[in-house]
């Protein structure tokens, strides 16, 4: 029997499933612990201990929000394994996409491991290599991602992989439960196997997201919501009111993310740069139109679009019976309409910050 510690996840707000698994996964492979130095960028400062915090969870946090940067998802409006919208605003992702082969290699390679995978296996049959993977000090994650029969089940499918006993393996779940398993069989597995350089640059990155950033989806969506709000009915009241609220839930928390990932001066994504006056420069453009407060900052706004509708956390940032009455009213279409400009307005001037570092 052996196991290998992680943390829970998923820690604060992180939403993807994929990513927070991965990053807990990812975590003790790259060797980071309690006292690794971790970069606090309120205090602008590396951690000086000045509270209580968690240190491994705080570099839990600072790779998902590294993680779900670089790989564009931070600037999205839905996530890519979500069947349940329309179209996805992220460039050659198809509904029903399943965590493509280029993807997750270029998602690995910049957390700076590398990996094997596997489809459709039981625990049978990864049981040799998983307790090969434990025994040198790896983890692994494994996923039903087909077979879904809650609507929500793609944001909490993947399980952390961290030992192994006699005849099982030690399985850590969404939302932190740490179970054995004998008997199952797991569409995706992801066996990290070591520790690698990245092979792309900041530049690479910077090409992602600004790719992302400017695809033809965010323009179809814009006018797609603007065009909604001109159309609300008592029919149709209640979809709507679930639709601006699920776009403005994944907005609100991704945009957030890639501030703090763009905003801390050590982590996987700062070490790719060696620029510190580019990096200081797309960090204050980061912190100045996603989370900056009382700036018409993304993060704000999405909190000014879930009050409009009268939605927080006590309803679990879902829409509530007023929001089904308050759509209905012209002035609060205007106002949603008003502030979801405010939105893409700060992805363009992002997308132009960064278009203008490429030309460089």
């Amino acid at each position: 029997m052996k196991q290998i510690k992680i943390v829970p996840f998923p820690c604060g707000a992180e939403s993807n499933g994929f990513i927070a698994a991965l990053a807990s996964a990812v975590l003790p492979c790259l060797g980071i612990d309690a006292e690794t130095p971790y970069w606090c960028s309120p205090k602008g400062s590396h951690c000086i201990h000045c509270s209580d915090c968690d240190m491994v969870q705080k570099h839990q946090e600072m790779l998902y929000h590294v993680l779900l940067s670089v790989s564009g998802l931070a600037f999205a409006f839905d996530y890519p394994e979500d069947d349940g919208v329309g179209f996805h605003t992220i460039p050659n992702i198809p509904i029903g996409w399943r965590w493509d082969e280029q993807f997750v290699a270029e998602l690995m390679d910049i957390a700076g491991v590398s990996f094997r995978r596997y489809r459709s296996q039981s625990i049978t049959e990864m049981y040799e290599k998983i307790r090969e993977t434990i025994d040198a000090g790896y983890t692994a994650v494994c996923a039903n991602t087909q077979n879904r029969t809650e609507e929500m089940a793609w944001s909490c499918c993947w399980n952390a992989v961290c030992g192994y006993t006699d005849d099982g393996i030690c399985v850590m779940q969404h939302g932190g439960a740490l179970v054995t398993e004998t008997d199952h069989i797991y569409d995706d597995w992801i066996l990290i196997t070591g520790k690698t350089e990245p092979k792309q640059s900041y530049r690479d990155v910077l090409e992602r997201i600004y790719r992302v950033l400017s695809d033809a989806s965010h323009d179809a969506l814009e006018q797609e919501i603007y065009d909604n709000l001109s159309t609300v009915t008592s029919e149709n009241a209640v979809g709507l009111a679930y639709k601006m609220m699920g776009i403005n839930g994944v907005l609100t928390e991704t945009r957030w993310h890639a501030a703090e990932a763009f905003c801390s001066c050590d982590n996987l994504l700062s070490s790719l740069m060696g620029d510190d006056a580019i990096k200081k420069k797309l960090g204050d453009l980061f912190f100045k139109r996603y989370i900056a407060d009382g700036n018409n900052e993304t993060h704000g706004i999405g909190w000014k679009i879930w009050d409009t509708l009268h939605v927080g956390p006590d309803a679990g940032y879902m829409p509530t019976e007023d929001s089904f009455v308050l759509i209905q009213q012209p002035k609060v279409q205007e106002e949603l309409k008003r502030l979801y400009k405010i939105v893409f307005d700060n992805d363009r001037a992002v997308a132009e910050g960064i278009r203008k570092v490429l030309e460089r």
